[in-house]
């Protein structure tokens, strides 16, 4: 195992962003292909299937890298600062509410009649975290706290955002998908900026997942929640959730710079850095 252990250590990143695009797209391809004929009752749970995608990888690569044990602890740790936790739940918030006022300066309008009803939102919250906030332990949860400790945590947040992205593709060309009919090149810059203000509370939160599982979820349950009730040009409510989630970005680069994106040290996500020495059976640094 220590071939295999030393090989996984030394490309965590490159190891888990192919597992997740394998696990996902097999799925997701294929239920693009099964709509183009008709929707077979398969479909949504092959959709499902391939939402799970960065979770399994990264679940995968802390296994072979003989870090489960402790990555999984990390994973469950809730002990975050309430400061965190409250950014968490209200960040979302506010991004849709920004987003919502600069459909309102360009002419849209908000029904409220048509937004769903508070008895629909615990099982909304439920369906975007199983669609959405399982994704962050790999993400964020695995993708990077390896990554930030080469490149930074904001250019780390850019390259994951780029490839979080560029995952979602298959789901473009599924009819009835939320994806489907939004612009790309409205939705790709949106998601980047999310991930990094989502690696912003992870890495104020001290690299417990759950803080970034939280936001993910929330985020989703939000725009769910409220997409019903715009009305206007679809175009427009995007360039709205644009402009706030960058003016966001902007700020948490001006107040912590680039390479931590929070006043904390990097962490470590529960992961060992240090590499096994295949040849000498000592640690070597990675």
């Amino acid at each position: 195992m220590l071939p295999l252990r030393h090989f996984v250590r030394r490309h965590r990143f490159s190891t888990f962003v192919t597992l997740t695009f394998v696990l996902t797209w097999l799925p997701w391809i294929t239920v693009a292909w099964m709509l183009r004929t008709g929707r077979p009752p398969i479909v949504a749970t092959l959709v499902l299937i391939g939402g799970f995608g960065p979770f399994l990888a990264a679940v995968l690569v802390a296994a072979a890298g003989g870090d489960l044990r402790s990555w999984l602890g990390n994973l469950v740790d809730v002990s975050a600062p309430l400061s965190v936790w409250t950014a968490a739940v209200l960040v979302p918030v506010a991004l849709y509410v920004l987003a919502l006022g600069v459909l309102l300066l360009f002419g849209g309008g908000f029904d409220r009649a048509n937004v769903l009803p508070a008895a629909a939102v615990p099982a909304v919250v439920f369906a975007t975290l199983i669609r959405g906030g399982l994704e962050e332990p790999g993400w964020r949860g695995l993708a990077l706290p390896v990554l930030q400790r080469s490149i930074g945590a904001f250019w780390a947040s850019i390259a994951i955002g780029v490839i979080w992205a560029l995952w979602h593709v298959p789901l473009f060309l599924m009819p009835g998908s939320s994806q489907a009919g939004t612009p790309f090149w409205l939705y790709a810059p949106v998601v980047v900026g999310i991930s990094v203000i989502a690696s912003w509370l992870y890495n104020a939160a001290g690299g417990r997942v759950l803080i970034p599982v939280g936001f993910h979820t929330l985020s989703n349950a939000v725009s769910v929640t409220t997409a019903t009730g715009v009305v206007g040009d679809e175009v427009v409510s995007q360039v709205g959730l644009l402009v706030a989630v960058w003016a966001v970005v902007a700020i948490l680069v001006w107040q912590y710079g680039t390479e931590r994106l929070a006043s904390k040290p990097l962490p470590d996500g529960g992961l060992d850095f240090v590499a096994p020495d295949e040849s000498r059976g000592l640690n070597a640094p990675e």
